[in-house]
């Protein structure tokens, strides 16, 4: 798993929305037990919104709000064909 640091936008692997990480750390919460977590912060049109979340749970997205790619592997582009 790619390590995740504060500032970096992050998005539920199931898909939006974006978020920005503000806080590492290890929280209960909610849980019965300890596991690695980070605080996210995210607008709800201009409403903004703030919690904890499980790492498990997210990826890192580029800025523009696509899913990180790592750029040490080549990229294949497919060939068209008419």
């Amino acid at each position: 798993m790619e390590r995740l640091q504060t500032g970096d936008a992050v998005r539920f692997k199931s898909g939006r929305p974006c978020m920005t990480i503000i806080a590492l750390g290890v929280y209960s919460g909610w849980t019965m037990s300890c596991s690695d977590t980070v605080s996210c912060r995210w607008f709800e049109g201009e409403k903004p919104q703030e919690t904890v979340f499980d790492v498990a749970l997210l990826e890192k997205v580029s800025a523009r709000g696509y899913p990180h790619r790592d750029r040490t592997k080549p990229r294949v582009i497919p060939s068209r064909t008419h």
